[in-house]
């Protein structure tokens, strides 16, 4: 087992804090808030490194970030950069559902092997990058399901933009969301946007708007997506049942 190792930039040269054996993602939910971004890097002993500042000459992932962290504006709506879900606020349902098609099979596997419903997983993606498998926040998050680069290294996602690989990252890690929430979907839902440390330490939904805005969002499109699942079935079973009585 590799070790991994944490450096703040307000500790002095050799005073930095070692985890041995511990999850990446619990150190990531360990760092304080005025750490903000996390960055980590591996250096030539393969040694992983944490730490809240870029490191000259080192190529590091952004792994981390604190959403209510002021960040330069775009000139999209809500702040988001074009081809992400603002997109999708100007197609109806029809439209949207042909975005969906191309995905469906992939969406249906992963759900069904991660245990999360498919529907969840569609109302998120809507949400994300309204199925545009090339959308890239100004966060750094990309693909259909907007994962950040060490989430996805995380969740085994070698190509982040490789549609099928960042459904298979972006089910499992909502998977991981809704054990660590027992499976309230709304505290999932918030983790997934803005991390399972900022659920935790608010003890709720965080008070970021984006946050708060997302959640709400993604819940009203999984409801929709309920509801037509719900009218089909029972137009099914009334049709079976009418050629059953002919």
């Amino acid at each position: 087992m590799r070790t991994l190792k944490f450096l703040s930039s307000k500790l002095r040269s050799g005073s930095s804090k070692l985890f041995s054996g511990i999850a990446l993602l619990a150190i990531i939910v360990a760092v304080p808030p005025a750490a903000a971004d996390v960055y980590m890097y591996t250096d030539k002993n393969g040694t992983r490194w944490l730490t809240n500042v870029p490191v000259p000459g080192k190529q590091a992932k952004l792994i981390a970030r604190t959403p209510g962290k002021k960040t330069k504006k775009s000139n999209s709506s809500n702040g988001l950069p074009k081809g992400r879900f603002s997109s999708c606020l100007r197609l109806n349902h029809r439209q949207v559902e042909k975005r969906t098609a191309p995905y469906l099979s992939s969406i249906r596997k992963y759900a069904r092997h991660f245990g999360v419903e498919e529907n969840l997983v569609r109302a998120i993606m809507r949400q994300e990058s309204c199925f545009n498998k090339k959308a890239k926040s100004h966060a750094g998050a990309s693909g259909l399901m907007q994962l950040m680069p060490g989430t996805a290294d995380m969740m085994g996602v070698n190509n982040i933009f490789d549609p099928h690989e960042n459904i298979r990252g972006g089910t499992k890690y909502i998977a991981r969301m809704l054990r660590r929430f027992k499976g309230d979907k709304q505290l999932a839902l918030a983790g997934y946007n803005a991390g399972p440390g900022a659920v935790m330490k608010y003890d709720g939904i965080p008070p970021y708007r984006e946050t708060q805005d997302y959640v709400v969002k993604v819940m009203s499109e999984y409801k929709r997506l309920q509801k037509v699942q719900r009218q089909s079935n029972n137009y099914i079973r009334s049709s079976e049942a009418t050629l059953a009585q002919n």
